[in-house]
């Protein structure tokens, strides 16, 4: 059932695409005539850094687009451990749609095996102790194949979209919106990356 307000809370790391992701959701928004209203937050994003962002569809505008605790309706993880980190935000029974591709921070790397990343199958177990609806996206692979890496998150919104009749947002607008925002030379690949994302179910 589509919701007439919606939050959206994108999580992963530096150069995955986290700004351009919201804002494709935020002009598809707006082409549908809803008030639109973002906040995004940068760790060290050229070191890798934690990057977040969070989209308000819907609200008054005087409000704080920011999801606090149990508020997203929607977690986009482009990275798999950061999706555990924000599943705090996410709203019992949310959406979670997560790229299964995982980077080990340094000190993961350097601990000579004293510090643990967890597994996939760890990280889905924790996201569905909050909510049934975890999606698992091969996006950083099916991005590779397609020749340009930074598609993932089209990947992702596409399955989003393929799983969910709560967004207050077509699927033309989406696509209206990339072509708005995107550099035209990447409109085609990432149109590719939005249609392979539709093929995920849940």
């Amino acid at each position: 059932m589509t919701r007439k307000t919606l939050k959206v809370h994108v999580t992963g790391m530096g150069g995955q695409g986290i700004g351009s992701t919201s804002r494709v959701l935020a002009t598809a928004a707006k082409l549908a005539g809803l008030s639109v209203m973002t906040m995004e937050t940068h760790g060290l994003a050229q070191r890798g850094g934690i990057v977040v962002s969070d989209l308000a569809i819907g609200y008054d505008p005087t409000e704080s687009p920011q999801c606090t605790i149990g508020e997203a309706d929607v977690l986009i993880a482009l990275e798999a451990l950061e999706s555990v980190r924000s599943l705090p935000k996410l709203r019992e029974n949310g959406i979670v749609v997560i790229n299964t591709t995982t980077y080990q921070p340094l000190a993961v790397r350097h601990s000579k095996g004293e510090i643990k990343y967890p597994s996939l199958e760890e990280i889905e177990a924790d996201l569905k102790r909050v909510t049934p609806n975890v999606l698992m996206v091969p996006a950083q692979s099916d991005a590779q194949e397609l020749g340009v890496n930074r598609t993932m998150n089209m990947i992702l919104i596409g399955a989003l979209v393929a799983n969910t009749d709560i967004l207050p947002i077509s699927k033309e607008q989406i696509i209206d919106g990339m072509k708005a925002i995107l550099p035209p030379k990447y409109v085609e690949v990432n149109l590719k990356a939005f249609e392979k994302g539709l093929s995920y179910k849940l």
